[in-house]
């Protein structure tokens, strides 16, 4: 499976995604500062050479926003800046099963180099034994349908 990073030791992964029953997740219409501090630690170089990568526990988790074949989208908030972001969860096994590991990679390498204000922006990515988590911008409006 195509994946830059160590593996993550996430124990309680499953337990995790499911939204949390704590405080729910605020969304802040003006967060261009907590935008700022998000990027520098989404920023791969600077993780590479700290030696630090994303895990599920820098994220708390929200409510689903939408499911597909392959996974759920979840609100999520990063723990340190705060910062709002859509957790695409995709399933390894589902992604397997369907051969279709090669198109993830695709769409990874595709929109990790995208930016246009049109199309949502991906921050990062990281994965653990079961599920690969994409990092998406969030856009409060729902998404576009033709």
């Amino acid at each position: 499976m195509y994946a830059v990073g160590k593996e993550n030791g996430v124990n309680a992964a499953a337990a995790a995604m499911m939204p949390s029953k704590s405080q729910p997740i605020a969304v802040d219409d003006d967060n261009a500062e907590l935008e700022a501090a998000f990027l520098a630690k989404s920023n791969e170089d600077d993780a590479a050479k700290a030696g630090t990568r994303w895990t599920l526990n820098d994220f708390e988790i929200g409510k689903p926003l939408g499911r597909g074949k392959f996974g759920k989208v979840y609100l999520a908030r990063e723990r340190r800046t705060k910062y709002i972001v859509a957790l695409k969860v995709l399933s390894k096994n589902q992604l397997l099963k369907s051969g279709v590991e090669h198109q993830l990679r695709r769409e990874i390498e595709i929109q990790a180099h995208l930016r246009h204000r049109h199309i949502l922006r991906m921050y990062g990515y990281f994965y653990d034994n079961k599920n690969i988590y994409l990092i998406l911008e969030y856009s409060p409006g729902g998404e576009v349908s033709c």
